[in-house]
């Protein structure tokens, strides 16, 4: 049997969680989430949705403000876990990772050392990625470069959107984590360093300019950034009625044939049936569109109701 303490805080987090203690030869002896914080209409204190499982399932909670502090260390410390999960937390310092006797393991959602950092699940669906993978390394000083400990790969489908892949790879996630704590449970883990010579990429914390498409160079990419912000924060383009406004767009399925010969400064076209954005190489069909101050909706439901037609670059601009 071995003995953890289960750091983490989104719904990621919950499926993880859920699994370890479905799992066999895995005592969760505590639970550590982010602090209960203000929100909705009310302002009334909600929990993450990993501190409401583990109050639902009568989990020792903590929930500490600062991870220095010295009685939530000290608490760490009496749980005398064997190993630390971490699963989509923010960092720790080192007197908590280096606590445990095994260590403290995380799963990160790429194959490592690519796309280290805050978003990898997003990253690699806008770099046009077909296949992506988890990690679960131990963690050291520095962030996503601890030695690994294991590795599976996960293909990405053409249109697959992030909330797919994100309900896939949190499942994913779970069977990598179990399969991992189980074998530190009865022997010493195989440990793999990192090579820092290796080419990687980033994938930094998505800012506001992330979701906007009016940027990018090619159908495709256009095609790839709004998967990757499907269902959040939703990809946007400046309105063609008031390019001060922007609308959503979400879900949309790639095509590689021609709609025209036309230069690629056209960029999307609004017709009876569909939204379109298009260049040289093919278009991306728009499933999903939410207007400003509109609700989300299926594109022809939108285009039943709407008189908006005609071919506009990606800054609003009508084309004649």
């Amino acid at each position: 049997m071995i003995r953890i303490v289960f750091f983490g805080t989104p719904d990621f987090a919950v499926t993880c969680l859920n699994g370890l203690l479905a799992a066999k030869g895995i005592e969760v002896a505590a639970v550590v989430s982010a602090p209960d914080k203000p929100g909705g209409r009310g302002r009334q204190l909600q929990a993450s949705p990993l501190a409401a499982l583990a109050r639902d399932r009568g989990l020792l909670l903590l929930q500490p403000e600062r991870l220095r502090d010295e009685g939530f260390i000290a608490t760490l410390l009496s749980l005398d876990a064997d190993v630390f999960a971490v699963v989509a937390f923010r960092m720790l310092p080192e007197v908590v990772w280096s606590m445990p006797r095994y260590g403290s393991l995380n799963i990160h959602g790429s194959l490592l050392p690519d796309l280290r950092g805050a978003a990898p699940i997003q990253w690699s669906i806008a770099l046009g990625d077909r296949m992506t993978g988890l990690t679960a390394f131990s963690l050291n000083h520095a962030i996503d470069e601890g030695d690994i400990l294991a590795q599976i790969e996960v293909e990405i489908g053409p249109n697959e959107t992030f909330s797919s892949l994100y309900d896939r790879m949190a499942a994913q996630g779970t069977n990598l984590a179990v399969s991992v704590l189980q074998e530190m449970g009865t022997s010493e883990h195989r440990r793999i360093t990192q090579n820092r010579e290796v080419k990687h990429r980033s994938a930094p914390k998505l800012g506001p300019e992330f979701a906007k498409l009016e940027s990018l160079e090619t159908a495709k990419m256009i095609h790839d950034r709004i998967r990757a912000c499907d269902s959040v924060p939703g990809a946007s383009l400046p309105s063609p009625i008031n390019p001060a406004e922007r609308f959503k767009v979400f879900s949309s399925n790639w095509y590689s044939e021609k709609l025209t010969s036309s230069p690629i400064s056209i960029n999307y076209i609004i017709d009876n049936q569909s939204i379109k954005v298009f260049d040289s190489d093919g278009f991306a069909d728009i499933l999903e569109v939410q207007w400003p101050g509109k609700r989300r909706m299926q594109t022809s439901e939108f285009l039943r109701g709407s008189l908006l037609r005609g071919s506009f670059a990606l800054n609003g601009q009508k084309f004649e």
